[in-house]
């Protein structure tokens, strides 16, 4: 189990790198992109992602730009976040890769998210869908006792607990925030520290 921190600034390293296993540096969030060396000075384990606006995040460039920052950063992270259906740059990367499917108006029934995961290209398949029902829970934890490397969990607040669930599921990662969350229903990276080692029975 890794603890990941989605990071905005250079200023969240401080905040979170006493418990973050890997900080996700949400590229598309900054208000002004770290330059190369700043990133490949930081000893954490890392994850770049640059979301563009249909995914949930800000990116404003075109597809060309935005596909060329991955690769350029990917020569110093451990993982990229693509989109899975961006095909162009599976194979074009330095790095591991997290395949990643967004929906933000629902989730999907188990067949659709099976087939995605049965045709995953990256090291790891990240799902996340927002939560509306107890079906949407019930298909997510199917997922995750059928399948290895695979990262799911559902958004909105109301659902927020899937995010800790998903752990005790198999998920190798759980996203946090550093202050300022990124999605809803993302738990601040110590908050979620402290539930899993109580729920561990650790001290």
């Amino acid at each position: 189990m890794q603890i990941v921190a989605s990071i905005i600034s250079l200023d969240d390293v401080t905040k979170v790198e006493d418990v973050a296993n890997i900080l996700e540096f949400r590229l598309d969030l900054f208000e002004k992109i770290p330059q190369i060396g700043e990133v490949k000075q930081i000893k954490k384990s890392k994850i770049i992602t640059v979301r563009k606006i249909d995914d949930g995040g800000r990116f404003t460039g075109n597809e060309e730009e935005r596909l060329s920052l991955l690769k350029k950063y990917s020569e110093f992270a451990d993982f990229v976040d693509v989109e899975f259906n961006c095909d162009e740059i599976f194979f074009d990367m330095n790095c591991r890769i997290i395949e990643s499917y967004h929906n933000f108006d629902a989730t999907p029934d188990y067949e659709f998210l099976k087939e995605l995961v049965d045709n995953k290209r990256g090291d790891f398949f990240k799902i996340a869908t927002l939560g509306k029902s107890k079906e949407d829970v019930l298909t997510l934890v199917r997922i995750l006792s059928e399948y290895d490397d695979v990262i799911a969990f559902l958004m909105g607040e109301k659902f927020a607990f899937t995010r800790i669930m998903s752990l005790f599921l198999g998920s190798p990662f759980i996203y946090c925030h550093a202050g300022s969350s990124v999605a809803k229903g993302q738990f601040e990276v110590h908050e979620a520290f402290e539930i899993i080692k109580r729920l561990r029975g650790e001290r």
